[in-house]
């Protein structure tokens, strides 16, 4: 249904971000908003299935998404590092 179609490409494609190192801070915001949007909105369960683990990342390592974020904007985290 929409949500999983839509909101599992975008929570995706920001991952995807996260891990290259092209993500910005402000992103994680919006991922969490997708998951919410997806959470509970679907006519099955795939869409939780989605959403809870990327929503544990964010509520459990919010700070070391940001300074991995930030460390690697400053240069200071190699592409290999960030794999």
């Amino acid at each position: 249904c929409t949500p999983c179609r839509e909101g599992t490409g975008w929570m995706m494609r920001v991952m995807d971000r996260l891990l290259r190192g092209e993500a910005e801070i402000e992103e994680i915001d919006m991922l969490w908003d997708v998951t919410k949007q997806v959470e509970g909105h679907t006519i099955c369960a795939l869409g939780d299935a989605a959403a809870w683990p990327i929503q544990g990342l964010i509520r459990n390592f919010r700070d070391v998404i940001e300074d991995r974020i930030t460390a690697q904007k400053a240069g200071r985290m190699s592409k290999v590092a960030a794999e």
